[in-house]
């Protein structure tokens, strides 16, 4: 996507190197429009890079391997479809924009901060991991769900032949809810833990 903005040559001056304070408040924006259930997708998005040249956030489909099918709207959940191309997108163009004719720098710098929690709206593909584990598949928890992922997300790059990259950069703050945990939600974790971590060995 081009976007030209005409610019004075006083006011490029000002704008030409972008203050570190704007990437921090693109990546609250990702965070925020982000879908929420556990706080798991939320939690996967990291700031890469932030530069006076560029600003890099990325969704680390290892932990949160479903944002690619809600982007798309693959699946039975489709309201999020092009949450990402679409909302978040736009939302920081527009914002930028902003900052390029005004050179007012963003208030909200603070790391996003996510709450994790559980969730009774396992998606079908979950469901038969958390059997696997013998979880009760009525609810999940975001620990959960990031283990699940990971074991999806290795088992379709080994299949396509795809590099398993390392994630750099920083990560959002995030604190479990304790209040919403729910009984037996947590059991079987370690069974997740080991079957990816047997899955990464012979990968």
């Amino acid at each position: 996507m081009d976007i030209y903005i005409d610019l004075t040559e006083e006011q490029f001056e000002k704008v030409k190197n972008l203050d570190s304070s704007l990437g921090m408040w693109f990546w609250n924006m990702a965070v925020m429009i982000a879908p929420y259930d556990t706080g798991n997708l939320r939690r996967a998005i990291t700031l890469n890079k932030n530069t006076s040249k560029i600003i890099n956030i990325r969704y680390n489909l290892m932990q949160a391997n479903y944002i690619k099918f809600l982007e798309l709207g693959v699946g039975p959940v489709k309201k999020y479809k092009g949450f990402i191309q679409n909302q978040t997108r736009m939302a920081i163009v527009e914002e930028l924009i902003f900052y390029l004719k005004t050179a007012q720098k963003p208030m909200f710098t603070q790391t996003p901060f996510v709450m994790l929690k559980s969730s009774q709206k396992p998606f079908g593909q979950e469901k038969r991991f958390l059997r696997q584990a013998d979880m009760h598949t009525n609810a999940i928890t975001s620990k959960a769900r990031n283990k699940i992922s990971m074991i999806r997300e290795s088992q379709y790059r080994k299949e396509n032949g795809i590099a398993t990259s390392n994630f750099i950069g920083l990560k959002v703050d995030t604190q479990v809810l304790l209040s919403q945990r729910i009984k037996g939600s947590t059991k079987g974790i370690s069974t997740l833990s080991r079957t990816y971590n047997e899955f990464k060995r012979l990968t």
